[in-house]
């Protein structure tokens, strides 16, 4: 490989990394907004007692389809959504933490430890299983590729 090839090939894998960090910062922050906004509707707003499940229903299902951007965005590129992936969640338990401070009572729900824990396993298990997939794939192509050539 000549040198000109290998200084192209990891300039192209320092800017997907950085790709994936940009969009894990954007997912991040965008998470963040809607948990402080969650919080504060539901500490701070007054709504009727039985609307209460519902709100936090639809404030659980818009975060959980936020934090899929990585996957969705990544699928085929398990070490990006790891990336991506550990730097939304991250900032998402950082915000949790700083919320803590103003809402006592978090504390008692989960601690931020235990969001950044389990934010941080689903990332790794979903990297995880798209590597795997990866790997089957490509498995199963390079067998169909000597298949034919047997024929």
């Amino acid at each position: 490989m000549l040198l000109h090839e290998k200084t192209r090939k990891s300039v192209r894998s320092a800017t997907v990394g950085q790709v994936a960090f940009r969009i894990g910062l954007y997912v991040g922050l965008a998470l963040s907004v809607l948990l402080t906004t969650w919080i504060f509707l539901a500490h701070r707003v007054s709504f009727p007692e039985p609307w209460d499940r519902e709100r936090d229903l639809i404030a659980t299902t818009v975060i959980g389809l936020f934090a899929l951007i990585p996957v969705m965005r990544y699928v085929n590129a398990p070490r990006s959504l790891l990336l991506s992936g550990l730097v939304a969640w991250t900032i998402l338990s950082f915000t949790y933490r700083l919320l803590c401070l103003d809402f006592p009572q978090l504390y008692n729900v989960l601690t931020p430890t235990q969001v950044l824990a389990m934010g941080m396993l689903f990332y790794l298990i979903l990297a995880t299983v798209a590597w795997m997939v990866a790997v089957v794939w490509r498995v199963r192509q390079s067998d169909s590729s000597h298949s034919h050539v047997n024929r």
